[in-house]
């Protein structure tokens, strides 16, 4: 997946703009990801024993406590049982790649551990 966003190559906090990032998600009948709250859809894990991100007690999140998960540089970055078994993984679902340069304002991409990386909100957000 590859659409363009109109956004700053200075979001690119992981590495370089055109470093590509990683994702298995579920695909939609159109062939993009699958939105949602799930671990293997575009969106983040917000409640349930398996959390990606923190939300507030006033309904906000914030920068530094979480995101959706991505895997930088390589598909075969991403842990044995996300990457599809047509890579040598364990996974059900299809690879999706985006450069960084193309996530938009309103997400930061923050380093925890190469080559994992987390796509967070910037700012305190509702």
């Amino acid at each position: 997946m590859r659409e363009s966003f109109d956004n700053a190559v200075e979001n690119a906090p992981c590495g370089e703009a055109g470093q590509a990032m990683f994702r298995a998600m579920r695909a939609e009948a159109d062939g993009l990801p699958k939105v949602g709250r799930s671990g293997r859809e575009l969106g983040v894990r917000i409640d349930g024993p398996t959390r990606d991100l923190a939300v507030g007690q006033d309904g906000t999140v914030e920068p530094g406590t979480g995101g959706m998960s991505v895997a930088l540089d390589d598909a075969q970055n991403l842990p044995k049982p996300r990457l599809p078994r047509s890579l040598g993984g364990e996974g059900r679902d299809p690879v999706f790649t985006m450069l960084a340069a193309e996530v938009p304002r309103t997400l930061l991409l923050r380093p925890d551990r190469y080559p994992h990386c987390r796509a967070e909100p910037p700012m305190p957000s509702p």
